[in-house]
């Protein structure tokens, strides 16, 4: 098939872009160098005991106690109820 026209411009009219033609360069293969691996040993600021001792929550608990969690007026969201209040969920 033998397509007369001008190869700066598509069969619809627009201007093609000038780099169209050009092959693009493939980049050079560069090897990648190796770095030794460091020893957990080797790094200063690493942490070497295992232990941690556990926050203390009691007062969580505590305080939890005053309240409960009900869903509002049956909207589907929830909301924290003082103790006194639990009579008027929903309501």
């Amino acid at each position: 098939m033998i397509v007369h026209g001008s190869m700066r411009y598509t069969p619809s009219g627009r201007k093609r872009k000038t780099n169209a033609w050009r092959k693009a360069k493939t980049p050079e293969f560069v090897a990648q160098s190796i770095k030794p691996i460091q020893k957990i040993d080797e790094i200063p600021s690493s942490k070497t005991t295992s232990y941690k001792p556990m926050k203390d929550t009691s007062y969580m608990v505590e305080a939890s106690k005053n309240f409960t969690i009900a869903p509002a007026y049956n909207k589907g969201a929830y909301q924290v109820i003082p103790k006194g209040d639990i009579k008027w969920i929903g309501k």
